[in-house]
């Protein structure tokens, strides 16, 4: 296989682990990175730092100009990022206005410039209670929107979808996968806080697979 796919890589986890899937189908990838504003961009020097050991094409695309339409998220703004889990009503404060639909619409513009047939993003099924814009029909009318707004057809995938982030990193085990090359924490401190949602479903994850997370903490685990 010689397709190519473009990978939206955050340099988190999921990404982390689309990209080396997408490598190892024999995808040529070639990886979109987007500087939104959010106050973990210290995730945006993980993916720069794996793409050039991979020598995978990279961009990443400043779209810090759209903060006045993507407003009213705890990742973007200055007030504090809610702690616990995805499940609570609290975590809804996490939500970035059609983050989604923004990325996805840009990447399948990189798609057609790059040749390649499809978009691939990390939305996966722990994502669903809180995140519209990661859940099956979401992704199922982008996939036929995007396969009609161009000459060419690009695909919108989400092979993680009926996964959690458990089986995301059992399948990131398999590949070989060094996770201290990621960072998933929402507070972009020198260390992963332990107690946003990102970080208590990481560490969910790694306990789930009967693993350690490569990853310092503020709080002992």
């Amino acid at each position: 296989m010689t397709d190519t796919v473009v990978v939206i890589y955050s340099g988190g986890m999921d990404s982390f682990t689309l990209l080396h899937l997408a490598r190892a189908r024999g995808y040529q990838v070639h990886a979109l990175s987007f500087d939104y504003g959010q106050r973990h961009v210290r995730e945006l020097e993980c993916a720069r730092r794996v793409c050039t050991e991979l020598s995978i094409p990279h961009k990443v695309i400043d779209i810090r100009a759209l903060a006045e339409v993507m407003a009213g998220s705890a990742l973007t703004g200055k007030g504090a990022v809610p702690e616990g889990h995805y499940e609570e009503e609290s975590m809804k404060a996490t939500v970035v206005p059609n983050r989604n639909m923004i990325l996805l619409s840009l990447a399948t513009g990189y798609a057609v410039t790059a040749g390649a047939v499809a978009v691939w993003y990390g939305a996966h099924g722990g994502d669903h209670a809180i995140y519209p814009d990661c859940r099956p029909e979401f992704v199922e009318k982008m996939d036929a929107v995007c396969r009609v707004a161009n000459y060419e057809p690009v695909g919108i995938e989400a092979p993680f979808m009926g996964s959690d982030k458990g089986a995301i990193l059992a399948e990131g085990v398999k590949l070989g996968l060094d996770y201290s090359k990621t960072w998933t924490c929402y507070n972009g401190r020198k260390k992963a806080c332990g107690r946003c949602g990102s970080c208590v479903e990481r560490l969910e994850a790694f306990a789930a697979n009967g693993l350690s997370d490569p990853l310092p903490y503020e709080v002992e685990r």
